[in-house]
């Protein structure tokens, strides 16, 4: 992200098909409502690392429902919660949890 000369950070653009952007929101909804620990966490924030672990799993071709939950596992964990989870040792019921939202959003 660049730094305009006030200082302030321009977010990046999330760009998506509006088939995308449903899911995003969706995802965004469930994991909101799965996550409680996760609910000081400023929705903007919440639905931008959606949006990145679906462009994550755009990005490879395999894209399974556990290694889906794998991603979402890691953009969370690493990037919005500065791995809270996996300090915890939280990693595998974690991503229980990931595919357990993506297989009912999916199906």
């Amino acid at each position: 992200m660049a730094q305009s000369a006030t200082g302030t950070t321009a977010a990046p653009q999330m760009q998506m098909s509006p088939e995308r952007a449903h899911e995003v929101v969706l995802m965004t909804q469930q994991i909101h409502r799965n996550f409680p620990e996760i609910s000081d966490v400023p929705d903007d924030q919440l639905l931008y690392t959606t949006w990145r672990s679906f462009k994550r799993i755009d990005q490879t071709s395999d894209s399974d429902y556990h290694t889906m939950a794998k991603v979402f596992f890691r953009e969370f964990d690493r990037h919005l919660l500065n791995y809270q989870f996996s300090k915890a040792g939280e990693e595998v019921a974690v991503r229980r949890r990931f595919f357990a939202i993506l297989t009912d959003l999916f199906q």
